[in-house]
């Protein structure tokens, strides 16, 4: 299947919010301003890097296939001082949805690692990294 960038974005949002939502906690999207209210209950930021997009074969206007490829990071932050039990939970909720799938439309998942940052004020931030692939033919 053929993806452009938003439908690409679309599948891999949407991904994280059907695997996030039954967690009760708050999720925020990269780009939506001024969203973020903030308690001591863990909540998650969720960003999308397209990186690159290179033709994949030779043809006419219609059968040009590009190759997009990019990171999604899910920064999960969880309360500073309780360990970081509930934070590898949560990271593994959201790699365990993105490891070695591919969505219906065509989005190949792979690579997905975790990434303890550390402390960022009252939070502890750990982040899952999903590099994702796609094709988009034009």
């Amino acid at each position: 299947m053929t993806l452009t960038y938003a439908e690409a974005a679309k599948d891999i949002g949407s991904l994280m919010l059907a695997v996030w939502t039954p967690t009760g906690h708050d999720i925020h999207w990269d780009d939506v301003r001024n969203q973020r209210n903030l308690s001591d209950d863990p909540w998650a930021v969720f960003v999308i890097r397209h990186a690159s997009g290179t033709q994949d074969n030779l043809g006419g206007i219609g059968n040009r296939n590009f190759v997009r490829t990019g990171t999604a990071i899910a920064s999960i932050f969880t309360p500073s001082g309780n360990g970081l039990s509930e934070s590898y939970a949560l990271a593994k909720v959201v790699a365990d949805a993105y490891e070695g799938q591919s969505s219906d439309n065509g989005v190949w998942f792979r690579n997905v690692r975790l990434q303890e940052i550390g402390r960022e004020s009252q939070f502890y931030q750990t982040n899952v990294l999903i590099d994702f692939e796609y094709n988009e033919t034009k």
